[in-house]
């Protein structure tokens, strides 16, 4: 069957008969629609990255907008956190005070305890001398038992030949026989002297064995006490936080009126600094009259009385000392603590 249209592409005979110069209509409008089309796809794709651009865009502006406003929130409560900060540290460093005493504590139990292990160990090297010592009077004796014993054989020998001649020397046979006699006393009296020797031996090593379990049974036990106490410290600060978060709300220096204390202790003396939101330093004062200013602070302002104290590392403060004070004045003025 013969087609109307002209294959795309290829020249087709006129109706006269000859070839056309000129592309036929249907490849004109081929190529156009392939035009349109790549054209629409770019313009698809290009509309689609501008979407995608605008919805980043816009992301990030709201990004930037959450960022602002955390910042000035932050900014805001600034001065509040670091109030926070500086009591919660002062409060850690009473937590590691009583870790180092709690600490110090345990090594010394360690220290004893290996003293007492270092003096086990002097007995049990005096008994495996007093054990070789009696390994040696044994082998001596053994070998004491063992010349008697051929000394006893010559005597068998010789009391024959005198038995055999006794018709001769009666007298000699007499003397012979009471020998014999002393040499068999003899005999008996070290062999019992062996079976008391060995019986202190036997002894001895059992004190050597129960030597060995008791060091054994000391240095498990202290190995227990050593994870006991890692335990314990865990255990305690696990149980504290949770104690601080469960019975009161957080402790806070927002819109209150706050006092700093700052404690150290000298080789000389004691060293109590104040200062009030109004005052540009701190100035050293004596507990009483750090005490009479809060009072009168405690009158005027009341529940919204905020005590910091301040206990800066290496203040030469002991954990009970540190605690005592910081307690004392917490209880007597800060807000936190008034019923």
């Amino acid at each position: 069957m013969n087609s109307d249209f002209a294959p795309i592409g290829q020249m087709r005979e006129s109706h006269a008969g000859e070839n056309s110069f000129w592309p036929s209509f249907t490849d004109i409008m081929m190529v156009i629609t392939m035009i349109f089309l790549m054209a629409t796809s770019l313009l698809v794709v290009r509309n689609w990255q501008l979407v995608s651009e605008l919805k980043e865009s816009i992301a990030a502006e709201q990004i930037a907008s959450r960022v602002i406003e955390n910042t000035a929130l932050e900014n805001a409560t600034l001065e509040e956190r670091l109030a926070n900060a500086e009591q919660s540290n002062s409060i850690l460093r009473l937590r590691v005070l009583k870790k180092e005493e709690d600490l110090q504590l345990a090594e010394e139990r360690i220290s004893a305890q290996q003293a007492s292990i270092s003096q086990l160990n002097l007995d049990k090297e005096q008994l495996d001398r007093s054990l070789q010592q009696a390994n040696n009077a044994t082998n001596a004796a053994t070998l004491e038992i063992e010349r008697l014993r051929i000394e006893g054989e010559k005597l068998s020998n010789l009391l024959l030949n005198v038995e055999q001649q006794l018709a001769r020397q009666q007298q000699n046979t007499d003397q012979v026989r009471a020998e014999l006699s002393s040499a068999q006393n003899e005999i008996a009296e070290l062999t019992q002297s062996s079976i008391s020797q060995q019986a202190s031996i036997s002894e001895l090593t059992r004190q050597k064995l129960t030597l060995d379990q008791e060091k054994l049974l000391q240095s498990q036990e202290i190995e227990a006490y050593n994870q006991q106490l890692l335990t314990l410290k865990g255990d305690y600060e696990t149980v504290k936080s949770k104690y601080d978060e469960l019975i009161k709300p957080a402790r806070s220096a927002q819109g209150k009126y706050i006092a700093e204390v700052y404690y150290v202790k000298n080789k000389q003396r004691d060293v109590i600094r104040y200062k009030q939101p109004n005052d540009s330093q701190f100035t050293n004062l004596s507990l009483t009259e750090v005490e009479k200013r809060l009072d009168k602070l405690k009158q005027q302002y009341g529940k919204d009385l905020y005590v910091k104290i301040i206990i800066p590392e290496n203040s030469g403060l002991t954990y009970n000392e540190a605690w005592t004070f910081m307690r004392n004045l917490l209880v007597k003025y800060d807000y936190y603590y008034q019923e």
